[in-house]
């Protein structure tokens, strides 16, 4: 075989090893046991390896790791002593604002009507709770507070959906308080008005004026459409008798002369509430004699006429802060909770969670 041919034969052999032999192996290694490997050499490197974070441009320069990861808030709860199963209950404050909203209104209310209610009731007893005195609730009658348990027992069918829009409602305003000089404000309440909302110092302490000034008459006059608005009750002179004197237990009037000289000098504050009157020759408040006679509100005329005497009488509460009826109506003209929280207890401020 001449030179040439054999360096060409040469190179042949030499390709066919390059190129086959991998395919060889790697068919080998599938079809049969995989060969036990080789030990890895160990590369001690001549240098200590560069941290990967100090790569990054001022990694951690003035800054802290902390040691365990940061906790959330607690949301805060409310201590309640239920009248009804003589317990002392501990309610997050998310719960106890919807359940507070259930036993308050009607659920038909416009959403913004319930946003208002919803922060008046977080505002007035978060005021209450802060003061140290006991928040009572009756949640076999609906006062106050309701467990979820007679949600459902009272809803039936509707609970799931009652159930989602009082916490949607709660969820909107959570931990929205109205302040006034940076503390939660006296937010009271009332179900409708007279057509006026009352000053505190004409229902209750004279010095509310000063420390309460938010506590002021404003016109609410919606109230008037509303169901309840008017009431009457009718006594017989030994009923309305027996009325006062288990009332006036302390200074009992003098109830011996004719009927229609038995309340006398009735006094009115600007808003039409019975501020004060004379029962048997007795000085009385407008609000004793809506306790002692069963009224709806103190805001009434009286008359004695033939041994019947009557009493007739606009709105429903106490009559001071936001009366819900308007809340409602002006709910339903387009009005916002924050407006119609501005509106019922003025010169407060909204705040909300930090």
């Amino acid at each position: 075989m001449k030179s040439p041919q054999k360096l060409l034969l040469v190179l042949l052999v030499v390709y066919l090893v390059y190129t086959l032999a991998p395919a060889a192996a790697y068919v080998s290694t599938q079809s049969g046991p995989a060969p036990f490997p080789a030990p890895s050499p160990t590369l001690e490197p001549t240098e200590p390896p560069i941290p990967a974070e100090s790569l990054l441009p001022n990694f951690l320069e003035d800054a802290a790791l902390p040691s365990e990861p940061a906790e959330e808030a607690e949301e805060p709860a409310f201590t309640l002593y239920d009248v009804a199963t003589d317990q002392t209950l501990t309610v997050p404050a998310s719960e106890f604002v919807a359940a507070a909203v259930a036993c308050e209104m009607d659920l038909s209310s416009p959403a913004e009507a319930l946003k208002a209610q919803a922060v008046a009731a977080y505002t007035y007893y978060t005021r209450l709770q802060n003061t140290g005195q006991a928040i009572a609730c009756d949640s076999e009658n609906w006062l106050v507070y309701v467990p979820q348990s007679a949600m459902q027992a009272r809803w039936g069918e509707y609970y799931d959906t009652n159930l989602s829009l009082l916490q949607g409602i709660a969820n909107e305003v959570h931990g929205q308080l109205l302040t006034w000089q940076g503390e939660p404000a006296l937010t009271t309440y009332f179900a409708i008005s007279s057509g006026s909302t009352e000053a505190a110092a004409n229902v209750w302490d004279p010095s509310a004026s000063e420390t309460c000034p938010y506590l002021q008459p404003v016109a609410s006059p919606g109230d008037q459409l509303s169901d309840g608005y008017s009431s009457t009750r009718t006594f017989t002179e030994d009923e309305f008798r027996e009325a006062a004197a288990a009332h006036f237990t302390d200074d009992p009037p003098d109830l011996s002369g004719p009927s229609d000289q038995w309340l006398t000098d009735i006094e009115y504050t600007p808003a039409g509430t019975v501020k004060q009157a004379h029962l048997g020759g007795v000085e009385v408040t407008g609000g004793e004699l809506r306790t002692a006679f069963s009224l709806r509100s103190a805001c009434f005329s009286f008359t004695a006429e033939n041994g019947s005497l009557t009493f007739d009488v606009r709105g429903w509460g106490h009559g001071v802060g936001m009366s819900q009826a308007g809340a409602v109506f002006l709910a339903k003209q387009g009005v916002g909770y924050k407006e119609i929280l501005a509106h019922y207890y003025p010169g407060t401020e909204l705040t909300y969670p930090q």
